[in-house]
């Protein structure tokens, strides 16, 4: 029999979900490049109530939540790390009869 994980008010955690000795939330994903990344959250579920001096942000499970919505929609979740230029010259790609209209300055 397999052993359940639970945080330190003895809630079991899912596949991923690990909490810190500070108390902290973390949930582990893989992006669409399928490299690791982290999400961190003080709260595991919405209803927990926030720390004390800390901002008030989402619950783990509705970061959760959210990052596999945006995968399932192939939504880059990060931003891309793409410049302005990069999202411009990419929307323009996937629209029709639209042409980017550079000025003077950047003709140089």
């Amino acid at each position: 029999m397999s052993v359940k994980r639970r945080d330190n008010r003895n809630r079991i955690l899912r596949e991923g979900e690990y909490q810190r000795k500070d108390g902290r939330y973390r949930s582990r994903y893989l992006d669409e490049d399928s490299k690791e990344q982290n999400v961190y959250s003080w709260r595991l579920d919405k209803n927990d109530p926030m720390p004390k001096g800390k901002k008030r942000e989402p619950s783990l499970r509705e970061k959760e939540k959210q990052i596999e919505a945006d995968l399932f929609d192939h939504i880059v979740t990060n931003g891309g790390k793409l410049t302005v230029l990069e999202l411009v010259e990419k929307y323009v790609s996937l629209k029709t009869g639209v042409a980017i209209i550079r000025s003077q300055a950047t003709r140089r």
